[in-house]
């Protein structure tokens, strides 16, 4: 008989979601499992579910909510944050909120997520060591409290994840692309072989996912032989990724980034549902003044009067 599992999640979650859920809601297994503390949910939101969180909290959330912690990097406390929301929502572990965010194994063992747990352990360290101590969870209730405003637009970002986990640029795709990007006459072609085309991919993904481009998938990197991957990894990987974002106006790398943020708009428009045209909360009956003509044997009489026409803008 295996071993026993416990739901920790949201109750007031929609049933619907339990299956997207279920890397939160239920436990580690007892065998070769050490459970990192475990939660409820905190907050029961209106609008907002685990699934409109990013893996890595984009740059502007980050910039409104939080502050900067002393010795902490601020790429710690933007995943941290991530984690964190997810857990309010959702309850469980922070193995489990890891999984469910793609940045740690799914499973329900401890092996993989030392390090996410020693992270989050750092900033919540430096965070107490503020003149106010609560100042971080603070701010990540104000957070949550914008997500659950009307007027803040949604993305189902575990959707995304799962759409591109085995997506990559293909090679007519690719070739089209590059031949687009500007060259200097009389200068060498550059090299946009299967390396560029995976370093490409990711910056997608990362555009479409706001995950960091470390928790990728790299599904052209893996099709490569064990010696190819190694170098991909050491030397060129790397080298493309900081070139993207580093070269200044006018490169080949910003032309470049400009076909790629093209295509993850396309892309965005083909994963994501299609959005109403205006917001239930914004539409308004039409108030209009009416007039009634009555025929009567005796002749027509009119009678004007005031109503809601029962049609929304």
């Amino acid at each position: 008989m295996g071993p026993s599992r416990r739901q920790v999640g949201n109750s007031h979650a929609p049933k619907a979601s339990t299956t997207a859920y279920a890397p939160l809601l239920w436990g580690f297994s007892k065998a070769g499992s050490r459970p990192a503390g475990r939660r409820n949910a905190a907050v029961h939101p209106q609008r907002w579910r685990p699934e409109n969180i990013p893996a890595f909290l984009p740059e502007d959330w980050y910039n409104r909510h939080l502050t900067p912690l002393a010795d902490v990097s601020p790429r710690f406390t933007r995943r941290t944050a991530a984690l964190k929301l997810v857990q309010m929502a959702a309850g469980g572990s922070l193995g489990e909120a890891a999984g469910f965010l793609g940045i740690a194994s799914t499973d329900k063992t401890w092996h993989g997520k030392s390090g996410i747990c020693t992270v989050t352990g750092r900033v919540h360290a430096a965070a107490r060591q503020q003149a106010d101590p609560l100042a971080f969870e603070t701010a990540l209730q104000a957070l949550a409290r914008e997500l659950d405003d009307p007027a803040t637009p949604l993305v189902n970002y575990r959707k995304r994840r799962e759409a591109l986990k085995t997506w990559h640029i293909n090679q007519e795709t690719w070739a089209g692309l590059t031949a687009r990007l500007p060259h200097a006459p009389g200068s060498r072609r550059p090299d946009f072989g299967d390396c560029q085309r995976q370093a490409a991919s990711i910056y997608v993904w990362v555009q479409l996912t706001s995950g960091e481009h470390h928790f990728a998938p790299r599904p052209i990197e893996a099709a490569q032989p064990p010696e190819i991957q190694e170098n991909w990894k050491r030397r060129q990987r790397n080298a493309i990724w900081t070139r993207m974002h580093t070269s200044p106006p006018g490169t080949r790398y910003s032309s470049l980034k400009a076909e790629l943020r093209s295509l993850a708009a396309s892309l965005a428009r083909t994963i994501d549902p299609a959005r109403p045209s205006q917001s239930r909360e914004a539409r308004r009956p039409i108030s209009a003044d009416v007039t009634v003509i009555a025929i009567w044997p005796s002749g027509a009489i009119s009678v004007p009067f005031s109503c809601s026409i029962d049609r929304y803008l």
